[in-house]
């Protein structure tokens, strides 16, 4: 629970999410103070405008003073110049704050989502947590770029009641006037409706993408089965659910644009009637009527501003709670190890297992892995080989029994280092947009040699040598330009580069041939040294090749309370 909520971390409430705000303008402080100033400097310029013109009307116009208009003529002139250059410096570092502090969350939001095991990631979906990292991390940082804007017009609001208070009374309690239907219409009405259906569209927007997701990544493998109009069906009703909500938050929006202009414009023409009056009788001049229609007008341009720095709020809590959603932790997750690894040992799993809805996926198995060692494991189609690995490259916690490496549980170790000594290249591999370089590299400074040398390892070199451009192949979406075979192989180099104690392979020979397997056998054998290989496989030429076999049970032959039906090896 938290304390000062009373909720659970994983319910965030407005107050959290008010709380990312604010820690985003705390967080670069510097940069929030030089955009409010450029925009009070930006604000008072402005209202000082209307002001000259009622001193060039009065002493310029009205009295035929040519030498009086031509310095009020160039006093404006300079406001103006002044107001261009504070409303850049507003601009500036209104931007520099809101890139920054996005950017930031982007690196937590990644750092978050990389620490989570596939348990907790399941409770998002993958399509979800991409809406979050892209579309809630935008309403955030377009609330930050407006933020010094909305202080300052706020501000200039007050200044500006001051300024016609002082042209007449009555004009000013015009103006006051306007103000209870605007807070009612700007903080009340229009703001919680609009934060409703923002709510609900960004939960639709998630459950899209969420079916793109399935869309792209299943379809091929339910298109023979005749389940792909079922995908593109889903994908259609959670548009259209989209749209709806779409709809909805644009029909709200437009009433509350609509409305908030309308009551300061009624204003603008009561003032007019009243002004006009007082210039008949001589109380006002001429600049005076002038000026009010001015700071009038500014006005209605400043509530629609002030309305869409509200409605951005708006959104950007509904973000940020989404955000807090990821980032707070959950009281199912394990808390993170900080226990250091040593850079070598036995990898073990003592009477490690796994359940899922009743049904136990992994039988309980006791394995351990040495340094240098080559260990098959396979089993009937269900046994739990991919669960297996997962676990033991600590991806998912096990339902059962313990995983250590050099005698260190894996629960209580660094992320970090688990990441950093357990290397796991899964059967259907991810790749990024970009080249082949990239796809090896993923961020890291290893040189054109070492990729190379690591293509060769996993018998990746003949596409390699093959391809006219080399290293700088372009590797289409989701890798659509190379085959299962060099998909599997390209994440095998990419692991090989690495170079973990421990390498995890999840059946990474089922889509190339037997030649090409066998050749890669050899050289990944010659590569790995003191270097420990664990690989499901099902081929003849790796279980051959292996030192030690493990045969996992069907999941179903054992009871799920039954801790003595293990399948052990090297114990």
């Amino acid at each position: 629970m938290n304390a000062t909520t009373g909720q659970r971390p994983y319910e965030p409430t407005t107050r959290n999410g008010l709380r990312l705000l604010a820690g985003c303008l705390r967080d670069r402080p510097a940069l929030a103070v030089l955009a409010v100033l450029g925009g009070l400097v930006y604000q008072l310029a402005l209202i000082a405008l209307p002001w000259c013109i009622e001193r060039a009307v009065d002493q310029g116009i009205v009295q035929d003073d040519h030498s009086a208009l031509l310095r009020w003529a160039l006093i404006i002139v300079g406001a103006g110049i002044l107001a261009a250059l504070a409303e850049m410096v507003l601009g500036w570092y209104s931007t520099l704050l809101a890139t920054t502090q996005g950017n930031r969350l982007y690196i937590a939001l990644a750092d978050r989502v990389s620490h989570l095991d596939a348990r907790a990631v399941a409770r998002y979906g993958e399509g979800d947590l991409g809406m979050r990292g892209t579309r809630d991390v935008d309403l955030v940082r377009n609330w930050l770029s407006g933020v010094a804007s909305f202080l300052t017009g706020v501000t200039g609001f007050v200044v500006m009641i001051v300024a016609i208070t002082r042209l007449d009374p009555l004009l000013a309690l015009i103006c006051l006037l306007c103000v209870p239907p605007l807070v009612w219409i700007n903080t009340y009405w229009f703001p919680k409706r609009f934060g409703a259906a923002n709510t609900a569209l960004s939960a639709a927007h998630g459950s899209r993408a969420d079916a793109v997701e399935e869309l792209l990544s299943a379809s091929a493998a339910v298109r023979g089965l005749g389940g792909e109009p079922a995908l593109v069906r889903r994908h259609h009703e959670r548009s259209a659910t989209v749209t709806e909500h779409t709809l909805t938050t644009g029909r709200v929006s437009a009433g509350w644009a609509a409305l908030s202009p309308f009551v300061p414009a009624l204003a603008i023409g009561a003032g007019l009637g009243l002004g006009g009056v007082a210039v008949l009788r001589g109380t006002m001049s001429v600049g005076g009527i002038v000026a009010f229609t001015s700071w009038m007008s500014m006005l209605v341009l400043w509530v629609g501003v002030i309305t869409l720095r509200i409605s951005q709020l708006s959104q950007a809590t509904t973000a940020a709670r989404r955000l807090q959603d990821v980032l707070l932790p959950h009281p199912t997750d394990r808390a993170p190890g900080t226990a250091p690894l040593p850079a070598t040992g036995d990898l073990t799993a003592e009477g490690v297992g796994h359940s899922a809805g009743g049904h136990r996926i992994l039988a309980p198995v006791d394995l351990t892995v040495r340094p240098g060692e080559l260990v098959a494991v396979t089993g009937p189609t269900g046994s739990g080989k991919t669960t297996l690995l997962r676990i033991l490259a600590g991806l998912q916690p096990p339902g059962t029994g313990t995983v250590r490496f050099g005698g260190r549980p894996l629960a209580e170790a660094d992320t970090a280092d688990v990441h950093a000594r357990l290397g796991y290249v899964p059967q259907r591999p991810v790749t990024i947009s970009g080249t082949l370089a990239d796809n090896l590299r993923l961020g890291s400074a290893h040189t054109d040699d070492e990729l190379r040398a690591a293509c060769r390892t996993a018998a990746l070199d003949d596409y390699l040598d093959a391809a006219p451009d080399g290293l700088d192949t372009l590797v289409g979406e989701r890798g659509s330009t190379l085959s299962g075979g060099q998909l599997q192989r390209l994440a095998l180099a990419r692991a090989v580069l690495r170079r973990p104690p421990v390498l995890l392979l999840d059946d990474i020979t089922s889509a190339i041939d037997t030649t090409t397997e066998r050749t890669l056998l050899e050289r990944l054998r010659a590569w790995s040294g003191e270097t420990a290989i664990v690989c499901t496989t099902h081929r003849g030429s790796f279980l051959d090749a292996a030192d030690r076999t493990l045969t996992l049970a069907p999941a179903e032959a054992a009871a799920p309370d039954d801790t003595e039906e293990r399948v052990t090896t090297g114990g």
